[in-house]
């Protein structure tokens, strides 16, 4: 099957130097919204999805709202997803729903592909904790664990349960590091494309945060919004003098990216390209402080500024900022003076926005969401809104943050995210990939193997209710 892709025809017309990687499937699952154009419709029309606390009881929280994401079944997405679901904890319900979603949008036809050389690869910040809790209130009550307990109690699960269900055979990695691990993995899955060993990855972050004993360590740190219990929607306020803290929340965020050759000779649809990645850490004997940290740019800058370098961009040639924007009172204002040192004089030429002024702060599916949105404003054509930036903090810089969803050609957006007590900070560099029209569809554009897959159709059906998936297998010898 890996001939009918003619790769080294393709990989012959592309110039020396690492293969470019692309994205070319989107699978968000989210408080505003599910799929792409569901998620992309309130993203830009500035509609929160915060609500008063009921996937957990919060108790005396003096936190008391999250960004939750309603009405979720996991039987919409998967075939006999309502009995999965009473064994699969949240985090991995919402990478299986996200990945289904990635993979339907990036119209990938699995039984042309070569399983062996497609990997997968999950971020996540706290993993099944609230899993792994109830299992000690089990203990204590002197219930025994259930059988499958050993499965997801462990952070990899997620990856095994996606590798499982997808016949996807190649690696399979999980990266745990805090916030930044939906866009960690984003990386560390261009590197496994750019140095041949896959020809795509499906990139997940998830995580569901809204747990008791996490949001008690997140209120003793004072990270956790509390001033807004009653107006939830305006409780993210990135950049504004009026934040007190983060929105906790859950989400998942699933990409499908692609080594060029192997995207352009199934003449994929291709969103942007996954041109530059840098992670840096603070080091310096840094220790961790909940409420007095130090302020040191240095890392942030240089994330910012290896990022660019990896894509060949200058300051100038940045056109938008997806920013960590979490509402925290310390880190935003970090986050506006590295942006300050890191683009110079280019800065008021910098539309900066925040998604978690609309999604909030949880874990690994932020990031993995802000890049989703930082494709879709690639190929749409619009900036989103920064809600809530109603009064902007001078001590956060002179950002010219987007508070209003604009409309125009973007080129080049930077994602960025800040690692738990400013000890690391991540940045993505996506591209307009210019050998594609950018208002193309991919519906006309996909190469059906003969024996394609039932379940794959083109894009022309993504509006249409998602038929669940089965787990797939091998569709025949080898």
């Amino acid at each position: 099957m890996f001939e009918r892709f003619r790769r080294r025809e393709v990989r012959e017309q592309l110039s020396p130097g690492p293969v470019p990687v692309v994205v070319t499937g989107t699978g968000p699952v989210s408080a505003i919204g599910s799929g792409r154009n569901e998620f992309w419709e309130a993203l830009v029309a500035g509609r929160p999805g915060f609500g008063p606390i009921t996937l957990c009881d919060p108790g005396d929280s003096p936190s008391r709202i999250a960004a939750e994401v309603k009405d979720f079944e996991l039987e919409r997405y998967v075939q006999g997803g309502r009995a999965m679901a009473r064994q699969l904890p949240r985090p991995v319900q919402l990478a299986l729903a996200s990945s289904v979603l990635a993979l339907h949008d990036a119209e990938l036809d699995l039984d042309a592909c070569d399983a062996d050389r497609l990997g997968i690869h999950v971020g996540t910040s706290v993993a099944n904790l609230e899993f792994t809790f109830e299992l000690q209130r089990r203990r204590v009550a002197g219930t025994a664990p259930p059988a499958h307990a050993a499965f997801y109690a462990f952070n990899h699960s997620a990856a095994c349960l996606l590798s499982s269900f997808f016949n996807i055979r190649g690696p399979v990695h999980t990266t745990t590091s805090g916030c930044n691990s939906g866009l960690d993995a984003l990386g560390q899955s261009l590197r496994m494309i750019q140095s041949g060993a896959v020809d795509a990855m499906l990139v997940v972050g998830t995580d569901c945060e809204v747990v008791p004993e996490i949001m008690a360590v997140l209120n003793a740190s004072g990270s956790l919004s509390k001033r807004w219990n009653d107006e939830p929607h305006r409780a993210s306020r990135p950049f504004d003098r009026g934040r007190d803290g983060n929105v906790i929340g859950e989400g998942a965020g699933a990409l499908v990216l692609e080594s060029l050759p192997h995207a352009l000779a199934r003449k994929a649809r291709i969103y942007a390209q996954l041109a530059g990645y840098q992670q840096c850490s603070a080091g310096q004997n840094r220790q961790y402080s909940h409420d007095q940290p130090e302020l040191d740019l240095r890392p942030c800058v240089r994330a910012l500024g290896g990022a660019m370098r990896e894509a060949g961009w200058a300051p100038p040639d940045v056109q938008v900022v997806s920013a960590n924007g979490s509402s925290s009172v310390v880190y935003d204002r970090l986050e506006g003076q590295a942006l300050t040192a890191a683009f110079g004089d280019a800065l008021p030429n910098v539309r900066v926005h925040s998604t978690k002024s609309m999604l909030g702060q949880h874990g690994a599916g932020s990031s993995a969401l802000q890049a989703i949105a930082a494709c879709l404003s690639i190929r749409r054509e619009m900036i989103p809104p920064t809600i809530n930036c109603e009064d902007p903090d001078p001590a956060c810089g002179r950002l010219r943050i987007s508070r209003e969803p604009e409309q125009r050609r973007v080129e080049r957006v930077l994602v960025h995210s800040i690692g738990l007590g400013g000890f690391y900070y991540s940045v993505g560099a996506f591209g307009r990939f210019d050998g594609v029209d950018p208002t193309a569809s991919g519906t006309f554009q996909v190469a059906w193997s003969k024996g394609a897959h039932a379940r794959f159709v083109p894009a022309s059906e993504y509006q249409r209710p998602l038929v669940p998936w089965r787990p797939r297998q091998d569709s025949g010898p080898g």
